[in-house]
C-alpha cells in the first residue's frame, strides 16, 4: 500500500497499481497526439487512435485531460515550445551583431521538429490546427506575439548601437520578417517548390544586410 496524499481530510492509502496517473503518461499522450495531429489532421485522429499509439488507458486520459479539444491544444503549445526551442530563439539570444541573429533566426524557422527520432511538420500542425476553430487559432497567435517582440526588441536595440539603420520601424520590420516566415512556410506547403522558399530567404537576408551599420 502507498500513502494517497491526494484525498483531503484524511490520510487515505492506495493500491500501488492504483496510482495516479504520472506526468510522464501526460506527456506521452500530448507527443503521441503532436504526432498524429500534424500526420492525420486533428478531426482523422480519434481518441482511440491516441490510446493506441501511446499505450494510454481512457482512464489515465481523462485524468489529464477533460476533452480531445483540451488536449488539442496541449499539442499545439508542446509543438511551438519545441519548435521554438530547437531554431529560432536561440539564435536570437546570441551577442552576436544583430543583423546576423535575425538572418539565423530567419533561416532556422523550422520546418520540421525532431520528436524522439520523429520528424513533425510544423507548417502541417499549424496549418491544421488553425482551421480547426478560432481557439486554436489564438492559441497559435498567443505563440507567435513573443517572437514578434522577441525580434523588435533586436532590432530596436541595434538601431540603439548604431549597428542597424534608423530609417526604420523595429515593429514593422518585426511583422515583416514574421510575415515571410509563415509565409514561406505555408508557400512550401502548398507548392512544393523549393526555389520559391529559397529566393524568398535569399531577398529577405539581402535587405537585412542592407540595413547593417
Amino acid at each position: 500500500m502507498t500513502l494517497d496524499t491526494h484525498v483531503r481530510g484524511v490520510v487515505g492509502y492506495r493500491p500501488v497499481g492504483q496510482m495516479l496517473p504520472s506526468q510522464e503518461s501526460r506527456t506521452r499522450l500530448v507527443q503521441t497526439a503532436l504526432k498524429l495531429f500534424a500526420r492525420r489532421g486533428y478531426h482523422n485522429t480519434s481518441i482511440a487512435d491516441i490510446l493506441r499509439e501511446s499505450g494510454c488507458t481512457r482512464g489515465v486520459l481523462y485524468h489529464h485531460f477533460s476533452s480531445k479539444e483540451e488536449l488539442g491544444y496541449a499539442a499545439i503549445d508542446e509543438g511551438l515550445r519545441l519548435a521554438l526551442a530547437q531554431g529560432t530563439r536561440k539564435y536570437l539570444q546570441t551577442n552576436e551583431h544583430p543583423i546576423d541573429r535575425l538572418s539565423k533566426a530567419f533561416d532556422a524557422l523550422p520546418n520540421l521538429i525532431q520528436l524522439g527520432g520523429v520528424e513533425i511538420s510544423t507548417t502541417d500542425l499549424s496549418f491544421r490546427m488553425a482551421t480547426i476553430h478560432e481557439g486554436f487559432r489564438k492559441r497559435l497567435e498567443e505563440w507567435l506575439e513573443p517572437t514578434v517582440d522577441q525580434v523588435e526588441q533586436v532590432v530596436h536595440k541595434g538601431v540603439v548601437d548604431v549597428q542597424i539603420a534608423d530609417n526604420m520601424d523595429p515593429r514593422q520590420l518585426a511583422h515583416v520578417l514574421t510575415t515571410m516566415g509563415v509565409g514561406i512556410q505555408h508557400m512550401s506547403l502548398l507548392w512544393h517548390r523549393e526555389v520559391i522558399s529559397q529566393n524568398a530567404r535569399r531577398w529577405i537576408k539581402d535587405y537585412l544586410n542592407s540595413l547593417r551599420r
